[in-house]
């Protein structure tokens, strides 16, 4: 397992939740909520403290999948917060970017319960109705399908996030441009 994934699964077994608002307040982590056109969020540190802020006129579904991915950025990335500088992302979400995958999948395995997903899969939903159903997007359902396969998972991932992935998207849950 990843050390993207590890951490996640231990802050779900830690605090027993996988609410990333509540996680982030527990890590004593700022939560601040901004109005911007062109960003869904964003991370920086400050004197030493640790600020998420996101995008006030989104969703709240998106309001939570841009936390968690902030939220990876500071626990996995303080070597490139520890100057004080924020962590902007003009390509929010780039799986090009190792930084922004990495914090990609640590917001997937976040947000989505393992079991929920094979669940939901066995009933035989496709991946729309999955993301709907789990209240996330579905090229983050995707990133989390693509990781369980390279561990080893006989999943079909029927198609990769697109590069921009929560750059471009529309706020909703069966968004895949």
């Amino acid at each position: 397992m990843k050390a993207d994934a590890a951490l996640a699964e231990k802050l779900i077994a830690e605090f027993e939740t996988r609410d990333p608002f509540r996680i982030a307040f527990l890590l004593d982590i700022a939560v601040k909520y901004i109005d911007t056109k062109r960003q869904k969020g964003l991370c920086a540190v400050f004197d030493d403290i640790p600020f998420i802020f996101i995008n006030q006129n989104l969703s709240e579904e998106m309001r939570r999948m841009t936390c968690a991915h902030e939220l990876g950025h500071i626990l996995l990335h303080k070597d490139i917060l520890s100057g004080n500088i924020p962590l902007l992302e003009y390509e929010l979400f780039d799986i090009h970017s190792s930084a922004e995958y990495e914090a990609n999948v640590f917001a997937a395995n976040l947000l989505i319960d393992e079991e929920e997903l094979l669940n939901l899969m066995k009933e035989g939903r496709d991946m729309v109705e999955i993301a709907s159903a789990m209240n996330i997007n579905v090229n983050l359902l995707m990133i989390r399908i693509l990781e369980m396969q390279k561990e080893g998972k006989a999943l079909n991932a029927p198609f990769r996030p697109s590069k921009e992935f929560l750059g471009k998207i529309d706020d909703r849950a069966d968004s895949v441009n």
